[in-house]
C-alpha cells in the first residue's frame, strides 16, 4: 500500500461505517431475533467477524438458541447472512471510489470471483455491470 492509500483508509473506514448505519437504521423496525441479527451482522462485517460464533457473542445467545430462534421465524444464520452481504453489496458498489476487492473484502469474501457468483446469484447480473449501469445513472 502506497502512504496516499494508507491515509484514505479512517476516511473509508468511516464513510462504511456511515453506510452500514444508514442501513441499519432501516432494520431498527424489526425487533424480531432476525431483524437483531442483521444489525449485528452488519456491524460484524465491517470489522471482518460476519460468522455465527461472533453473532452468537455479540447476541448472548448460544448457537442452539439462536438457531432456534431463527427456526420460529422460519429463517435461518445463512439467509440473514446472503440478505445483509446483498443488501450492502449494493450500497458499497455505489460509491465508485470502492474497488470490487475491497468490496469483497468488506463483506467476507476471500476473493473477486466468489463476491461475483454470489453477486450474479442475488442480482442475476454480476457487480462490476451493475455499477457501470448505477454510475451511468448518476
Amino acid at each position: 500500500m502506497t502512504t496516499h492509500s494508507v491515509s484514505l483508509l479512517p476516511i473509508m473506514y468511516r464513510q462504511l461505517t456511515e453506510q452500514a448505519e444508514r442501513y441499519l437504521r432501516s432494520l431498527y423496525q424489526q425487533d424480531d431475533i432476525a431483524g437483531e441479527l442483521k444489525r449485528k451482522l452488519a456491524d460484524l462485517m465491517a470489522r471482518g467477524e460476519a460468522n455465527a460464533d461472533a453473532a452468537c457473542r455479540a447476541l448472548k445467545l448460544s448457537r442452539r438458541t439462536l438457531q432456534r430462534r431463527l427456526k420460529a421465524e422460519k429463517t435461518s444464520f445463512q439467509s440473514i447472512l446472503k440478505e445483509v452481504r446483498a443488501e450492502l453489496a449494493i450500497n458499497y458498489l455505489k460509491d465508485a471510489r470502492l474497488r470490487s476487492l475491497e468490496i469483497a473484502m468488506l463483506l467476507g469474501y476471500s476473493n473477486i470471483s466468489s463476491f461475483t457468483t454470489a453477486f450474479k446469484s442475488w442480482y442475476n447480473i454480476p457487480p462490476a455491470e451493475y455499477r457501470q449501469k448505477f454510475l451511468a445513472l448518476g
